[in-house]
């Protein structure tokens, strides 16, 4: 019997040498590669469900989104912009934030935050703060399913207020959504004069696909999930700015 196969793959690999070669180097590449992709799918769903797929499917989109992203902590795109109207209140309400930037997935569909997450009872002021924002300018925003992110509730522009810049238009009017159920980060929209102080002070990066999609303008930025007092304090001044200005108003209440 051994023979006879022996003979047969001789035979195969005479008609159809390149075909032989290519096949066995695809299974040497699967072989080698197969603990890699397990770490990575693993590490996907780790990320908790997004917009995406929870599962192969949406693995695959992320994983072959990655050459497409860009670093994320530059600031220049904004000194280069028009634009220098600040909606922050106070600039020193955003102080240098403490400590490192916390590490983000090495997928950034979903765009997560891995480390430095906030505790339980954080987690609940974050959503409370989220909703009492909506609630106190009922007048220039309301609370819809995030158009991004599906799966996560979006504060977005007041359906009777017209787009005020093309930013909004592109970013399909959200404002801003909190990654709630898993690392309570938040992604957002500020001026660009705003983005450049949050980034330069620790406290956000651009998302890596910001400036590279329509929807996801350079001004579309993750900021990392407060984890204590002052921290939330300077996380609700920076939400109000994004508030203020997709909405372009100076008259947000907190």
């Amino acid at each position: 019997m051994s023979d006879l196969i022996s003979s047969r793959a001789h035979e195969i690999l005479a008609r159809s040498p390149r075909t032989v070669v290519l096949t066995t180097s695809l299974v040497s590449i699967l072989a080698i590669s197969t603990p890699w992709l397990v770490r990575n799918y693993r590490a996907y769903l780790a990320l908790g469900p997004s917009g995406l797929p929870f599962g192969v499917f949406g693995w695959a989109v992320s994983t072959l989104s990655k050459p497409f992203g860009r670093e994320t902590t530059s600031t220049g795109v904004y000194d280069e912009d028009l634009l220098k109207e600040s909606w922050l209140e106070e600039p020193d309400s955003v102080p240098l934030r403490k400590g490192a930037r916390p590490k983000t997935g090495w997928h950034f569909l979903p765009h997560r935050q891995v480390d430095q997450h906030p505790d339980e009872g954080m987690k609940e002021i974050i959503t409370t703060i989220f909703s009492k924002l909506a609630s106190f300018n009922s007048n220039i925003v309301e609370l819809a399913p995030s158009p991004h992110e599906k799966i996560h509730q979006g504060m977005v522009i007041h359906h009777s207020i017209p787009s005020p810049h093309q930013v909004a238009v592109d970013a399909w009017r959200e404002i801003v959504h909190v990654h709630s159920g898993r690392d309570y980060s938040l992604h957002l929209i500020l001026a660009p004069q705003d983005c450049k102080l949050v980034i330069e002070r620790g406290w956000g990066e651009r998302h890596p696909l910001s400036g590279v999609l329509k929807a996801l303008p350079s001004q579309y930025l993750m900021v990392y999930a407060p984890r204590d007092d002052a921290e939330l304090d300077a996380v609700e001044a920076i939400v109000k700015a994004a508030i203020g200005y997709m909405t372009n108003s100076h008259d947000v209440i907190s």
